[in-house]
């Protein structure tokens, strides 16, 4: 098992060095266990390319093989105990529900599940769905389209862009207020990655010839607490802001053009069997879907 391990996270990872961190080897283990892997099946599973390992022909159907096992003995581990659900659990989101949404859903899964050991990374949509494509996340949650054969996505909760301002902001005052009326706004936003900030800029460059950044920040909070003190406008998620809106600390401005509503989606693989704590968890969080 150890050297299907380790074949698998050097697959995931390209290095026998990344491998051996993630599982908790020395590089001088990991090596000669993935050697005698191959030995033991008598292929070749990997060439060197540059400083990184690529899977051969003969390795790359090996890979899906091996983490259908590894995830058939995750559920037989658990089974030590019947009647509780245990095990890791990764899951890769988007920020917004990453830092907002999932801490207290995470909450109240782990004091249903206390042998439950969670694992939260906060990505990109598109580092989200490769992530659980290639089993490096058990479960996903995007907020992007999924267009892969290889997932499975279903709608959970909406969301939507929330141009903020300071509060008394004169057009937090004056009621619905068109994007051509921000022309000569400042702007802080979030990094281009972020799928806010690249829906925002679709929207905005169709009645704006420009936007004036003030500020690019890789942190929603940093943007939050800048738009208080009176840097500038953001548009951020509005489930980023929602707290300081009703607190008080925020003005939400009405911009007609960005009343779309935003589909956030849980994602799995479609062929694999998901580990037990994997199917727990969706099936916890498909109950409190809002979509």
């Amino acid at each position: 098992m150890r050297q299907i391990a380790v074949f698998e996270a050097v697959a995931r990872t390209g290095s026998v060095a990344g491998a051996a961190e993630e599982i908790g080897l020395s590089p001088s283990a990991a090596s000669m266990s993935l050697k005698d892997f191959e030995t033991h099946l008598g292929i070749r599973l990997f060439a060197r390319s540059g400083r990184r390992l690529r899977l051969t022909d003969q390795g790359r159907p090996m890979l899906e093989m091996a983490r259908r096992v590894l995830v058939q003995v995750s559920d037989m581990e658990a089974l030590s105990l019947p009647e509780e659900v245990r095990g890791r659990l990764r899951i890769g989101a988007v920020a917004p529900v990453a830092n907002y949404v999932l801490p207290r859903l995470c909450a109240t899964f782990m004091r249903r599940h206390p042998g439950v050991r969670m694992e939260l990374r906060v990505l990109p949509s598109q580092d989200v769905m490769e992530g659980v494509r290639n089993m490096a996340l058990d479960i996903g949650i995007v907020g992007s389209p999924v267009n892969s054969s290889y997932l499975e996505a279903q709608p959970w909760m909406r969301d939507s862009l929330a141009v903020c301002a300071p509060p008394g902001h004169p057009l937090a005052e004056q009621g619905e207020t068109p994007l051509a009326a921000l022309a000569d706004e400042a702007w802080i936003l979030e990094k281009t990655q972020s799928s806010e900030r690249i829906s925002f800029t679709v929207e905005a460059l169709k009645y704006l010839n420009s936007l004036n950044i003030v500020l690019e920040a890789d942190s929603v909070e940093a943007i939050k607490r800048a738009v208080r003190d009176g840097a500038g406008l953001a548009c951020l998620s509005r489930l980023a802001v929602e707290e300081e809106a009703a607190r008080g600390e925020l003005s939400l401005l009405d911009i007609p053009e960005l009343r779309f509503t935003r589909i956030v989606s849980l994602v799995s693989r479609r062929d694999t069997q998901q580990p037990a704590a994997a199917r727990a968890f969706h099936a916890f969080a498909s109950q409190l879907a809002e979509v």
